[in-house]
């Protein structure tokens, strides 16, 4: 079973708002995003990431999200806006 917060109604609410808010994978390079089919806390709750705060969670496709919490290579390139899409660069912290 999952553990908290993921057991709870109110994280399938909120996970389901942001999949529907976003629904393709922020961490894609642009142009070729992904249906996004799970929701990233950009800084992780045991890093002290607020798991309930909507500006620290990211829509993501599956390839994505196993990249990043295995810790796998960084994601690289920027966001339309010119933000780094690697949410643990230092300019996102």
């Amino acid at each position: 079973m999952a553990k908290w917060p993921y057991n709870t109604a109110r994280w399938r609410e909120l996970r389901a708002a942001k999949l529907r808010a976003n629904p393709l994978c922020e961490y894609c390079p642009p142009g070729q995003a992904r249906e996004a089919t799970q929701v990233d806390h950009k800084k992780a709750i045991r890093d002290g990431g607020d798991p309930w705060a909507i500006e620290n969670l990211a829509s993501c496709c599956q390839t994505c999200h196993s990249q990043k919490t295995a810790g796998g290579e960084r994601l690289k390139g920027c966001n339309p806006d010119g933000t780094p899409r690697d949410p643990g660069h230092e300019w996102n912290k």
